[in-house]
């Protein structure tokens, strides 16, 4: 019977906890400011921003501050729009910067959930600054003749001169580097199963979300973007497995269908991804 490629097991099984989750580090509790000039309103947004830090250290009190607050939600959203617009703001800008108000409980339970997975990442990688380090799949596709990262691979000389393609030609080019680089197989290990293949495809959606709440935690802007290049063009790699490497078991192609259809990879695929559940519904070795 075929069985899982241990290599590619052991480069892609998300790492069990390993430090300590504690904080080493609490974070100040921000400046409160006059904003709208309304007492109530400018204490609602102060305690909203405790609640957006994140800190488990502050999370019970700005609860408790809630209900002393005597504006609803609703009243305060209401008047920090009108604040807004009266200040130059378009509407657009107005809806996304009183998005949540209305909303401290949500607020609160996201607030939980965000401070669940920062302890995570401390559990796994010692700190924030460990998990945006390249792990051990990067090293290795980076080690390949055929890695690069240059911006401008495949741009002709006149479009290294202009500076700029078009879409069109962007996509042109994603295709044959992806063609060139064929999913790095001159280095990674290959997949033998459906459930190799979907480990992988698990495996780079956890990085991307410990980075994504380690750049959070870390200041930036907009957490983690995204992963390198490399890492998609694997992908796109690993999909043509999805249709064409059989299923072991019924068992393996239950589980790898129920995951297809919740990943909604198939919205991106040839014909919603067809070819992929026919492949799970056909025949299987045992």
């Amino acid at each position: 019977m075929r069985t899982d490629n241990n290599e590619h097991k052991a480069l892609f099984t998300i790492p069990t906890a390993a430090h300590s989750s504690a904080l080493v580090n609490i974070k100040p509790l921000p400046e409160q400011r006059r904003i709208t000039g309304h007492k109530q309103t400018d204490a609602y947004l102060w305690v909203l921003e405790v609640i957006r830090l994140n800190e488990p250290a502050h999370l019970d009190a700005a609860e408790a501050a809630l209900e002393k607050i005597k504006i609803s939600p609703k009243e305060a959203e209401e008047r920090y729009s009108r604040y807004l617009l009266e200040n130059g703001c378009d509407p657009f800008q107005v809806a996304f910067g009183t998005i949540g108000m209305d909303n401290p409980a949500r607020a609160i339970e996201n607030a939980r959930k965000n401070i669940k997975k920062a302890a995570d990442v401390r559990a796994t990688f010692g700190s924030y600054e460990a998990a945006m380090e390249d792990v051990e799949a990067e090293r290795v596709i980076r080690s390949s003749p055929k890695f690069t990262d240059d911006y401008q691979w495949g741009w002709t000389v006149d479009e290294k001169r202009d500076g700029s393609i078009g879409g069109s030609r962007m996509n042109e080019i994603d295709e044959q580097r992806r063609a060139y680089v064929d999913g790095y197989r001159d280095v990674l290990p290959e997949p033998h199963t459906l459930s190799d293949v979907v480990r992988e495809f698990v495996y780079w959606d956890w990085l991307y979300s410990v980075r994504h709440t380690s750049g959070q935690e870390l200041g930036y802007e907009f957490g983690y973007s995204e992963h390198h290049e490399s890492v998609y063009d694997r992908e796109r790699y690993l999909e043509k497995f999805l249709a064409t490497i059989k299923p072991v078991t019924r068992v393996e192609a239950v589980e790898v269908c129920s995951w297809f259809l919740a990943s909604g990879k198939g919205e991106y695929m040839e014909d919603n991804g067809a070819a992929v559940i026919l492949n799970l519904v056909g025949e299987c070795e045992q």
